[in-house]
């Protein structure tokens, strides 16, 4: 915030960063691609459905984060499904992100908190150390594509292991949340770069050098725009896309319809014969969609066709 004063006026200007986007670009003559995102509402959209509690939404904010960087990379209307399970008490954080920007995730139990003796988000023993990290993509061709990685607690390492095993990119990844004392994200966002196949030693040495920025990244998506830091990485960088991101969950009832129409004969008999309503939930966004005895019969009806 910056104050000027004129005489015995004070003129206050606030200085606004704005947030929930991804840019893309290409730097260091067009040898490096670098994604930039700071999206803390579709976060905090994950935590007010489902009620996570600090250190378990940071975790899920950090692997949201990585989910957008690999949509980023689609097209059209592919999307990918990020699995991370590292062991931990906060069981699998599950997120899903396509091409456009959207986000949705979640995370096997929503209440969890471990703090460092000085206050801060212990992610590690939140997550643990042992365990693996899935990404499958839909690409919309006959097969899913399917990959699996170690995963040891550290989001940002792990996800840069897998572009290098499984996508033969070499990748750095920096992520930073912060989450306040209302349980709500400030910040949630990162910097991917990777080496494109025409990277020469000299861009790996230039990305090593900046390594003491990249360590500051929660502290950079605070105070500055993506744009300012791009610009702090590289001075030669070229944004080339740029995407608005939101938490969006495309569930409705007639697809937990169609769900329940894969049960078997048996199971929806016996729902009808129970005489009760069934209620399904969502599990990423928590919406629930209630199916009457006739509803039930309607999809065994369809069934049997």
């Amino acid at each position: 915030m910056i104050f000027i004063f004129l005489k015995q006026y004070v003129i206050i200007f606030s200085v606004i960063i704005m947030k929930n986007y991804l840019i893309k670009a290409l730097a260091f003559k067009e040898q490096v691609r670098v994604f930039l995102v700071n999206a803390p509402d579709a976060l905090n959209e994950a935590i007010k459905r489902h009620d996570i509690w600090p250190s378990s939404a940071s975790c899920l904010g950090k692997v949201m984060t990585t989910g957008l960087f690999l949509g980023a990379n689609l097209k059209g209307e592919e999307a990918v499904t990020v699995k991370y399970n590292a062991g931990g008490p906060v069981g699998s954080i599950i997120v899903d992100a396509d091409a456009n920007g959207n986000v949705r995730g979640y995370v096997g139990a929503n209440h969890i908190n471990f703090v460092n003796n000085d206050g801060g988000l212990n992610e590690k023993m939140t997550l643990g150390d042992n365990g693996f990290l899935d990404v499958i993509k839909d690409l919309h061709l006959k097969d899913l594509f399917t990959s699996s990685v170690e995963a040891t607690g550290d989001i940002a390492t792990d996800f840069s292991k897998y572009y290098v095993e499984s996508e033969q990119t070499p990748t750095l990844i920096s992520l930073g949340t912060l989450i306040d004392v209302n349980n709500l994200a400030i910040i949630n966002g990162g910097v991917l770069i990777q080496l494109l196949p025409n990277a020469t030693e000299d861009a790996i040495t230039y990305i090593e050098s900046k390594y003491d920025i990249l360590k500051k990244m929660s502290t950079l998506l605070q105070t500055h725009a993506l744009e300012d830091i791009l610009d702090m990485l590289f001075d030669d960088a070229e944004i080339v896309g740029k995407l608005d991101i939101k938490f969006l969950c495309p569930c409705n009832k007639d697809r937990f319809s169609e769900g329940l129409l894969t049960l078997s004969k048996k199971d929806l008999e016996e729902m009808i014969e129970d005489g009760k309503p069934i209620e399904t939930i969502c599990h990423y966004c928590g919406e629930r969609y209630e199916f009457s005895v006739d509803e039930l019969k309607e999809i065994l009806n369809k069934k049997g066709k």
